[in-house]
């Protein structure tokens, strides 16, 4: 409010009306509202949904905002919100990506001083920390992977693999690429097969390396209440985490990355202020957005959220605090893919997972099943 007072003092007739929504029913909000003619002027729009509505949004007038501000002054994950002229569809203004959680009491009495910086390191940790009871019973869960159904972001943490070892998705025509070999070389590789098996041997009690069960509440809760050691969530999520649980000692770090990465990268969406096509206000809506989307302002809506800024300019002022310099990084590392529908892939990726898990098909059969159902939409 005192952001839109301060804007308001030298404009006539101007005011804010501000709706929050659920993101989850944030689609359908959407299109009824210009279903009705009542378009809201500005948007809070996250990018897993540029794919599908895009075509809603309209471009920012260039005297604003161009795409060479885009791409020099906001982290490499802003370039989504660039339409096929790159024309500027949306100004950042916060990011959500995935980090490793790790409880700080669970570590110290494994004498592991500092979370895995690799999927290898995680590994290793993930069963140094896990504790069973005499029925093989998981009783302390050193990482919750390789089911969805008690796993919130599995499709978060699956497609964060997939992006880092080299799987698609969709590629850069817009054709699904799930599963296609990448040849490197003499060798041929299949990452998402190797990322889907390595998630899920985590769940498979055949195994040694098995941390996980069906038979545990959700992650995030089990993580809360100090059962589970290694936690992947959405930066968003943190103080949540701490509010639930003032006395529960933990830290965030980068998502673990694959050894000899050439650059980091995680998971996660991007939201953008926009404005809609069917606005009646679009001009004054993108002036109030530039406002919106200064270093002082992006810098001040951050602190009053506890997450950072997505422009380059800001991100240096976290580096001094613990939790908010590895949020800079995650920001700085977040790699988007062109989701076609966010509800119905989070679906399919579940669904991935947990034929994985009951060995309903094989690796390869149950990658083809996913490919076509995504190829479907």
């Amino acid at each position: 409010r005192d952001w839109v007072l301060k804007y308001a003092e030298s404009r006539q007739n101007f005011d804010v009306r501000y709706s929050k929504k659920d993101i989850a029913n944030f689609e359908s909000d959407f299109l009824n509202a210009i279903a009705r003619g009542e378009a809201p002027d500005i948007v809070v729009f996250p990018s897993d949904y540029l794919k599908k509505h895009k075509d809603k949004l309209s471009a920012a007038p260039a005297i604003l905002f161009t795409e060479r501000e885009i791409s020099q002054q906001y982290i490499e994950a802003a370039s989504a919100f660039l339409g096929a002229k790159k024309d500027v569809l949306g100004a950042p203004f916060y990011a959500d990506p995935l980090a490793l959680f790790t409880n700080n009491d669970l570590f110290t009495k494994n004498f592991i001083a500092s979370p895995p910086k690799t999927w290898d390191e995680f590994l290793s940790d993930a069963a140094k920390l896990t504790t069973k009871d005499s029925s093989g019973n998981i009783v302390i869960s050193g990482a919750a992977l390789g089911r969805a159904e008690n796993i919130k972001n599995a499709t978060l943490i699956l497609t964060a693999l997939f992006l880092q070892s080299g799987e698609k998705i969709i590629n850069d025509s817009g054709e699904v690429a799930l599963n296609e070999p990448l040849n490197i070389g003499e060798v041929t590789l299949h990452p998402a097969e190797s990322s889907l098996q390595f998630i899920t041997d985590f769940a498979n009690p055949k195994k040694n390396s098995q941390s996980w069960s069906v038979a545990l509440p959700e992650a995030k809760d089990v993580f809360i209440n100090g059962k589970l050691a290694m936690y992947f969530g959405k930066i968003s999520e943190y103080n949540e985490i701490k509010n639930k649980n003032a006395h529960l000692s933990f830290s965030v770090a980068l998502l673990p990355q694959l050894a000899g990465a050439p650059r980091p990268i995680t998971g996660g969406e991007i939201f953008a202020l926009a404005v809609p096509k069917a606005s009646k206000a679009g001009q004054q809506a993108w002036q109030f957005i530039q406002f919106l989307a200064s270093a002082e302002n992006s810098a001040g809506y951050a602190d009053k959220t506890g997450n950072v800024s997505p422009r380059r300019d800001v991100l240096p002022i976290y580096q001094k605090e613990s939790a908010r310099s590895v949020f800079a990084n995650s920001v700085l590392a977040l790699k988007l893919w062109p989701n076609p529908d966010p509800k119905l892939t989070d679906q399919i990726f579940k669904t991935l997972i947990e034929d994985m898990a009951v060995g309903r098909f094989t690796l390869r059969d149950s990658l083809e099943k996913a490919k076509a159902r995504l190829q479907a939409i």
